[in-house]
C-alpha cells in the first residue's frame, strides 16, 4: 500500500531527527573521546613531570664513580656498627638550595644492608610529593663485593595518588612516587642520589617571598662515617638562622647560635665519624631554624591586607540575611555571640586543604556561606564577619598546638603556624574560639578551653603573643558520691556535674557511645574506686554491680552544664585487708595526676592545663567504724603556686564524708627547674590524700551476739 504524502513527509521528518540524533551523539562522542584524551595526556604528563632522571643540577656535586668508591671506606668505627648488629652510612651528602624560582634539597648516601630490615626499605621506597614539587633521580647504584652496580634501569617507578581522607574533608593533592629496586641483597651497600624540587607557582607566592627550612641532627639508629651538610642561599633577600639544643661531649646544653647568610653565602657543617648521643627520652633533638630574615611585625604587615580584604568586602546582611534575621531575632547579646560561633562551627564543613594551608589567602566569606564549607581560614573569617556584625570586638590569630612550646625558640615565620583560630576581646576577657570544632555549646566564659600558650595575631604591628595563666571560675568536673551499706549490700550513687569542654565532651561521649558500653565504664571505674578484687569465678562487672544504670538527668547548653547520674548495687563491698580486717573505700586515682612521676625530660617545660575538680564522697555503714584510724582521719591542705588542694573530712561512728578540691592555675609553663617541687607537690596528694576509705571497728560482744542471731 502507498503511503500519503503527509506521512512520508513525517517519516522523513523522524529519520532527519533520528540522523540527526547520531550525528549529535557521534560529535559528543568524538569529543568525550578527544575530552578524555586530553586530560589523559595531561594526567600522564603530571606523572611524567613527578620525576626524571637527570644529572645533578650545577650547584650539586658531580660525582664520579670514582668518587664514590673513593668515600666508602671501612674503618674501626664502621664495624663497630657491624658488631653492634647495627647498619652504617658511609658517607652523606645534603645541600639545601634556594633561590627565587625554586627549593631543593639534594640528597646523596651510601648505606651498608647488613639487616633485614634495612633490606625491606632499601628495596621499595617512597617519596610524598606536592602540587609543585618533583624528583629528580641522579644514581641508584649498589656495591656488591667491591663491583659498582648501576641499579637505575633495574628501579620501577610508580606514580600513585597519596589521598584517602577527601570523604573527611582532608583534600590532599600529593603524589607518591614508589620505587621498587630489582635484586638489592643482603651485605649490599646501596647508593642513592636524587634531588627533590619545588618550583614556585603562583599558589606558593608565599614559599617565593619566604623560606622556613629546619634542619633535624640525624637519627639516632644510625652512624655516619662522613656527614656533610649545605645551606645555600642564592635568593634576593637575607636568610637569618639559629642553631639550637646542640650539647657539648658531656651532655651540657650550649648556647644558641645565630647568624645571618646574605645572598650568595652558604652555611656549612661537617661531621666524621658521627654517632648522634641525643636522648630521645630526656632531650630535644637539635635543629638549625633557616628562615628569611624578617621580624613578626613585618611578616604580619605582609599578610594582613588579605584577611582585612575577606573580612571588610561585602557587610554580612548582604550575603547571610537569613543568617541576620535569626540574629536579630534573639533578645540578649551573650545569646546572639553563641548562636553566631556554634552557626560556623555547626553548619559549616571543615575542608582542610593541605595544598592550599599556607597561602594565607583566605577563601571570601560569602562563598564559604554559601557552599557551606571552608578551611580553617575561611570558616575563622566568616566567624568574625559575624561578631563584627554583632558590633563584638575580636581578632584572627595563628596559632600551633602541637608546636607551640617551639615557637619561643623558633625564628619568626609565618610558616610556624600551622592554624588560625578567633580571639574574642569582651567585657574585659579574652576568649579563643576554634571555628573548626563541633558540637560545642555555651554563652562565652562557659564554653570549652582550647590549651596552647603561643599566638600570632594578624593585625598590623603585631608581635608574637603570650597568653596569661588563669584558674577556671567554677568547677568543671563536681562529682558527689554517696555509698551506703546496709547488711552487707553496697547502694552507690554518683552524681556528676560537667562544665566547659567537660560538658561538650560528655554530651558527645553520651551520643556516640552504647548504652551498655557506658554502664559498663561506669561499673569498672567504680570496681577501681571500691578497690575490689576479681571474683574467682567471674570478672563480669555486669554480675556485681546489679539494677545498674547511667543517665543525663539535666542538659543546660546556654550555661554548658551536663549533670549525669550513676546508680548500682553491689554484693559484700568491704575491701578485706591482712588478718579478715574490713574496709570501705572509695579512692578515685584520676584526682592524682600520675604522669609526673615519669616526667624526666631536660628541656621542654612542663605544661599544665587540668581542669578544676571537685568532689564529696560519704560512705554510711550500719556497722561501726574505727574513728582512731590513720587513713580514715588524714586530711590534706596545699597552697601551692601552680595548685591548690585540699581534703577536709567529717567521720562520726556510723559514716564519713570527704571534700576535695582542687584548683590549679591552668594555662601555664613549670620550668624543667620546678618540676620535681611539682611532682613532690602531687606525691603528696597520691598518699591516700584523694578519696574515703574507712576501717570497720571490731565488733564486740553485743554485735556479736546480734550477728550470731541476726539480730538488729
Amino acid at each position: 500500500m502507498k503511503k500519503s504524502t503527509d506521512e512520508r513527509k513525517d517519516n522523513s521528518y523522524t529519520m532527519f531527527l533520528r540522523i540527526s540524533h547520531d550525528i549529535s551523539s557521534c560529535m559528543i562522542l568524538i569529543k568525550s573521546l578527544f575530552l578524555a584524551k586530553s586530560v589523559i595526556l595531561i594526567f600522564m604528563e603530571e606523572i611524567e613531570n613527578k620525576y626524571s632522571i637527570e644529572a645533578p643540577a650545577a650547584w650539586a656535586p658531580q660525582l664520579s664513580d670514582e668518587d664514590i668508591l673513593e668515600k666508602i671506606k671501612e674503618s674501626d668505627f664502621s664495624q663497630q656498627q657491624y658488631d653492634d648488629g647495627k647498619d652504617f652510612c658511609y658517607f652523606l651528602r645534603k645541600i639545601e638550595y634556594t633561590d627565587d624560582t625554586q627549593n631543593a634539597e639534594y640528597n646523596c648516601m651510601a648505606y651498608s644492608v647488613q639487616q633485614p630490615g634495612t633490606l625491606e626499605f632499601a628495596s621499595v621506597n617512597e617519596y610524598v610529593l606536592y602540587t609543585s614539587e618533583r624528583i629528580v633521580f641522579h644514581r641508584i647504584a649498589v656495591l656488591r663485593d667491591g663491583v659498582l652496580l648501576d641499579k637505575l634501569a633495574d628501579t620501577k617507578f610508580k606514580v600513585l595518588d597519596n589521598e584517602n581522607q577527601s570523604i573527611d574533608g582532608v583534600i590532599n593533592s600529593s603524589k607518591k612516587v614508589n620505587i621498587t629496586i630489582k635484586d638489592v641483597r643482603l651485605h649490599d651497600i646501596l647508593i642513592v642520589e636524587d634531588t627533590r624540587v619545588l618550583t614556585f607557582t603562583e599558589k606558593d607566592f608565599l614559599r617565593k617571598e619566604l623560606i622556613k627550612y629546619m634542619w633535624f641532627s640525624p637519627d639516632v639508629y644510625w652512624a655516619y662515617g662522613s656527614y656533610e651538610f649545605d645551606f645555600v642561599n642564592q635568593r634576593t633577600k637575607p636568610i637569618s638562622y639559629k642553631k639550637m639544643f646542640f650539647r657539648d661531649e658531656e651532655g651540657n646544653l650550649q648556647p644558641d647560635e645565630t647568624g645571618t647568610l646574605a645572598p650568595g653565602e652558604c652555611y656549612s657543617m661537617k661531621l666524621e665519624n658521627f654517632n648522634n648521643g641525643v636522648d630521645v627520652n630526656r632531650e630535644v633533638y637539635p635543629f638549625i631554624d633557616f628562615a628569611t630574615a624578617h621580624s613578626y611585625e613585618e611578616l604580619v604587615d605582609f599578610v594582613h591586607p588579605y584577611y582585612q580584604t575577606a573580612v571588610s568586602t561585602k557587610p554580612l546582611a548582604e550575603y547571610a540575611a537569613d543568617l541576620v534575621q535569626k540574629l536579630d531575632a534573639l533578645e540578649e547579646l551573650e545569646t546572639k555571640i553563641a548562636f553566631g560561633i556554634e552557626y560556623v562551627q555547626n553548619n559549616v564543613r571543615y575542608i582542610y586543604n593541605e595544598e592550599e594551608m599556607h597561602g594565607h589567602r583566605p577563601q571570601d566569606p560569602w562563598v564559604t556561606f554559601e557552599f557551606k564549607q571552608g578551611d580553617c581560614k575561611a570558616k575563622t573569617v566568616l566567624m568574625k564577619c559575624v561578631l563584627d556584625y554583632l558590633g563584638v570586638d575580636s581578632e584572627i590569630i595563628l596559632v600551633n598546638y602541637n608546636a607551640d612550646f617551639y615557637l619561643n625558640y623558633y625564628l619568626p615565620s609565618l610558616f610556624n603556624f600551622n592554624h588560625v583560630i578567633l580571639k574574642i576581646n569582651h567585657n574585659g576577657n579574652s576568649y579563643f574560639e576554634d571555628a573548626t570544632y563541633r558540637d560545642e555549646y555555651g554563652t562565652l566564659g562557659n564554653r570549652s578551653f582550647i590549651s596552647f600558650l603561643n599566638y600570632l595575631p594578624i593585625k598590623p604591628q603585631a608581635t608574637l603573643q603570650q597568653r596569661e595563666s588563669f584558674t577556671y571560675p567554677d568547677f568543671a568536673i563536681y562529682d558527689d558520691i554517696l555509698l551506703d551499706v546496709k547488711e552487707n549490700v553496697g547502694y552507690i550513687t554518683v552524681k556528676t556535674t560537667y562544665r566547659y569542654g567537660r560538658a561538650n565532651s560528655t554530651r558527645r561521649y553520651f551520643k556516640n557511645t552504647n548504652k551498655k558500653a557506658i554502664v559498663d565504664n561506669m561499673n569498672n571505674f567504680a570496681f577501681a574506686c571500691l578497690d575490689m578484687v576479681e571474683g574467682e569465678n567471674s570478672s563480669d562487672k555486669r554480675q556485681l554491680f546489679k539494677n545498674a544504670e547511667m543517665n543525663i538527668v539535666e542538659d543546660d547548653k546556654v550555661n554548658n552544664i551536663v549533670v549525669t547520674e550513676y546508680k548500682a548495687s553491689v554484693d559484700s563491698p568491704y575491701y578485706v585487708g591482712t588478718g579478715g580486717h574490713k574496709y570501705l573505700k572509695f579512692y578515685d586515682s584520676n584526682i592524682v595526676k600520675q604522669h609526673l612521676k615519669d616526667y624526666v625530660h631536660k628541656d621542654i617545660t612542663h605544661w599544665q592545663v587540668f581542669d578544676s575538680e571537685k568532689y564529696r564522697v560519704t560512705i554510711r555503714t550500719d556497722k561501726p567504724i574505727k574513728m582512731d584510724d590513720e587513713y580514715t582521719n588524714k586530711q590534706l591542705n596545699l597552697d601551692y603556686q601552680h595548685f591548690k588542694y585540699s581534703l577536709k573530712k567529717k567521720v562520726d561512728k556510723y559514716g564519713a564524708t570527704a571534700d576535695i578540691e582542687f584548683i590549679p592555675l591552668c594555662n601555664v609553663e613549670v620550668p624543667v627547674a620546678e618540676v620535681a617541687d611539682l611532682r613532690e607537690k602531687y606525691a603528696a596528694v597520691g598518699k591516700s590524700a584523694y578519696g574515703l576509705g574507712v576501717s570497720m571497728a571490731k565488733p564486740g560482744l553485743w554485735d556479736s551476739i546480734k550477728g550470731i542471731f541476726g539480730g538488729k
